[in-house]
């Protein structure tokens, strides 16, 4: 058969068609490229790119970010303002990657969750495709973006609003609450999951 590009060859391997050979992929920003396409060939490895198709406004809420050092770590304290109150989460980076791990979550008493659902019920999702439309330009031929969405209702809770020790605590004693929230999650992550079926991603698409 003829050669394909890398981009042909990802959509070929997803999609479960036919393809030239396996190609080797690797997430954009994790190697400099142009150093490795120096050494390997331009058309050796294979990019895939997380590439946003919605947007969140919130004409009501906003995110504060405070920068300051303990000792010589670095750590951010974001604060949500809503009608309802403001809740915050402090996070601590690493000095190796810039990397960070969240230790304080945003909701941590029952009423913390009134703040959470104005902030949800604030939120209006709306379609965005310029981001995907730009990366798959500047990736051309050479890799494919991927639809960007956000994680399911629980995985949101126990990674970016609660934690998973305090979520577990929390079923226990504030078990509608938790069961309201992530109603509220999943009306939300349903519009971005329509959002993204009607996105121009080729990936759920055969040719």
């Amino acid at each position: 058969m003829a050669e394909m590009t890398m981009r042909d060859r990802i959509l070929a391997v997803v999609q479960g068609r036919e393809h030239d050979r396996v190609p080797f992929v690797i997430y954009d920003g994790m190697l400099p490229m142009d150093q490795v396409r120096a050494r390997l060939g331009s058309d050796r490895i294979g990019l895939l790119r997380w590439s946003r198709i919605h947007q969140v406004r919130t004409p009501h809420c906003r995110f504060e970010t405070e920068a300051y050092y303990v000792g010589e770590t670095k750590w951010h304290r974001v604060t949500l303002h809503t009608p309802a109150g403001a809740i915050y989460e402090e996070r601590a980076f690493e000095t190796g990657y810039n990397s960070s791990a969240i230790r304080k979550h945003y909701v941590e008493k029952p009423e913390d969750y009134e703040v959470l659902w104005a902030y949800l019920e604030d939120s209006i999702i709306a379609e965005d495709f310029d981001c995907y439309y730009r990366d798959e330009a500047e990736l051309g031929d050479s890799g494919l973006p991927l639809v960007a969405v956000e994680r399911t209702p629980y995985q949101q809770l126990w990674i970016q609003w609660v934690g998973l020790e305090q979520l577990s605590f929390h079923w226990i004693d504030y078990p509608d609450r938790v069961e309201k929230t992530i109603d509220m999650l999943r009306q939300r992550v349903r519009k971005v999951f329509e959002i993204a079926y009607r996105s121009p991603a080729p990936v759920h698409r055969h040719p």
